[in-house]
């Protein structure tokens, strides 16, 4: 496998925002932070691949289980020869404290959000690391960075992410592939809006309440918009990037 240019010791790729000629997956891609990642990179001039369960024009995989994380690597070989950008997005929540927590759900965020990201690299990983300049970018949050009441799977996952985050920094570094994550504060979007009501019902307020807390939360007293995400996820795929290694960038309003 090709690793780094063999006269300069540099990467191959070097400067510009542009990801003309490459070939990006990104999962997730029918949620509001996907369709912004997806809008982004193809702006950028990347041929975009998008993959979640369901979804119009998207690949549909479930990416809980290992075989399909390979099946979706497959796809995408097959129809683009080549992987270059992997952008792992695929979330889900559930909220409940402790000893309410139902067992099948703990299985199944860690599954979507800490396994799946695992088989994916792996099975990703003879092909990004072939691509000169090979880039992978995790959906953390700012949940990786502390504790989130009645969210201990969440929250777990978030952690562990950036443990696989790293490791896989460090074991790609020699081929000129650099992982990365993004940290979103609170995003205005489905799977947020879908927790609204357990929430109300924990904290003793109604779901306005619980907006105008999430809203607080934020330096800026505002959610967090997906195409500032997506435009962060863009850097991080790019050239301009090759630098940046093993981080976790906060995007927080």
């Amino acid at each position: 496998m090709t690793k780094l240019d063999d006269k300069s010791g540099e990467p191959q790729s070097a400067g510009g925002s542009s990801l003309k000629g490459r070939v990006a997956l990104v999962t997730g891609a029918a949620g509001g932070l996907g369709k912004a990642i997806v809008a982004e990179l193809r702006e950028r001039g990347a041929d975009v691949h998008g993959v979640d369960i369901g979804g119009d024009g998207l690949f549909h995989a479930d990416l809980a289980t290992s075989s399909g994380n390979r099946d979706m690597i497959s796809h995408v070989l097959a129809a683009a020869g080549r992987l270059d950008i992997l952008v792992l997005n695929a979330g889900c929540q559930f909220v409940a404290p402790i000893d309410q927590f139902p067992d099948a759900e703990w299985s199944r965020l860690l599954d979507v959000m800490l396994n799946g990201p695992f088989f994916a690299i792996k099975a990703a990983w003879p092909a990004l690391t072939k691509s000169p300049g090979g880039r992978v970018v995790v959906t953390a949050s700012t949940a990786s960075f502390g504790g989130a009441r009645e969210k201990a799977a969440y929250t777990a996952a978030k952690h562990g992410v950036l443990g696989l985050v790293r490791t896989a920094a460090l074991e790609g570094a020699p081929y000129g592939l650099t992982v990365n994550a993004v940290a979103p504060g609170w995003l205005d979007t489905a799977m947020m809006r879908g927790q609204l009501e357990v929430q109300a019902a924990t904290m003793g307020v109604n779901t306005d309440e619980v907006l105008a807390r999430f809203r607080a939360a934020q330096p800026s007293n505002r959610f967090v918009d997906v195409r500032e995400v997506a435009a962060t996820v863009g850097f991080l795929a790019s050239p301009l990037a090759s630098g940046v290694n093993g981080a976790c960038v906060p995007v927080t309003s």
